[in-house]
């Protein structure tokens, strides 16, 4: 296989990995069907890396006060 071929591989593996993201499971509490207000694949896939990325902040933070880090010297 070239590398051309190994390209188009590729980008048929990333649209249909973008196709199949389901934004309904993504985000549960959506009192709409998200699936039909965003049917672009590469919008839906941001939209789930936007989601993962909000989850891992969010445990970060709550990392950061568990430890008592910004506590003042006594």
């Amino acid at each position: 296989m070239d590398e051309e071929q190994g390209e188009n591989l590729e980008e048929e593996e990333t649209e249909t990995e973008a196709e199949n993201v389901d934004l309904n499971r993504v985000f549960r509490e959506a009192e709409r069907d998200l699936n039909s207000m965003f049917p672009d694949g590469e919008m839906r896939k941001f939209l789930r890396q936007l989601k993962k990325n909000r989850s891992s902040n969010e445990r970060f933070l709550k990392g950061i006060k568990s430890e008592r880090l910004w506590e003042e010297d006594e």
